[in-house]
């Protein structure tokens, strides 16, 4: 991104709105530098207009922040807080429960064959996995994982290696076997769909 327009919105993060003429002050540049600098901001979808002022001289001045896209750019300290949240070890029970959570986000109970097999790898797609599906002859075989979304953490806490295993059982509705783990240094996850794979 370019340097002003970065500035221009850790500004906005720290003071949490500011006009055109404010910026142009703490950047030390001219306002229409700034209104254009806010104009891509805003059509990128990374500010909005807050309010307006109005006085009773000159033009009513637009009042800026950041919207939630331009949240999302700032530093994230999940990585951080999933430590602190797993401090104890997890039971299969707990590793069960937390799979259900999040296969119940998927939605897939309604679905089957491979119209849930390809659910189920677009689901995890959107978390980050790098999934596909992996066939022999038309016959469905394998997931293969190349991404693990906390390899950090879960090099730590092997119970997520775990919780994945009870993941991909519960998004397929079927058990997997997994076969290899990027944690334990492979490449990739490879989870064998079971022969009664929906």
């Amino acid at each position: 991104m370019q340097t002003t327009r970065a500035r221009i919105l850790q500004i906005l993060r720290e003071k949490g709105e500011a006009t055109a003429i404010e910026l142009a002050i703490q950047l030390g540049l001219r306002a229409v530098t700034v209104r254009h600098h806010l104009r891509v901001l805003r059509e990128d979808g990374l500010i909005r207009e807050a309010c307006t002022l109005r006085n009773r001289r000159g033009r009513p001045r637009l009042v800026f922040t950041l919207t939630e896209a331009a949240n999302r750019l700032f530093p994230r300290n999940y990585e951080g807080l999933v430590r602190h949240l797993l401090p104890v070890a997890l039971s299969s029970d707990d590793i069960r429960q937390v799979a259900q959570s999040i296969g119940k986000e998927a939605n897939l109970h309604s679905l089957s064959g491979l119209a849930r097999l390809s659910a189920a790898i677009s689901f995890l797609n959107e978390k980050g996995y790098l999934a596909r599906l992996e066939t022999c002859g038309n016959e469905p075989v394998w997931i293969e994982i190349r991404n693990c979304p906390y390899l950090e953490v879960a090099r730590e806490r092997r119970e997520l290696c775990a919780l994945d295993t009870a993941l991909m059982e519960e998004l397929l509705g079927t058990p997997v076997e997994r076969i290899s783990c990027i944690v334990r240094g492979d490449s990739a996850c490879r989870y064998r769909l079971s022969v009664e794979a929906p």
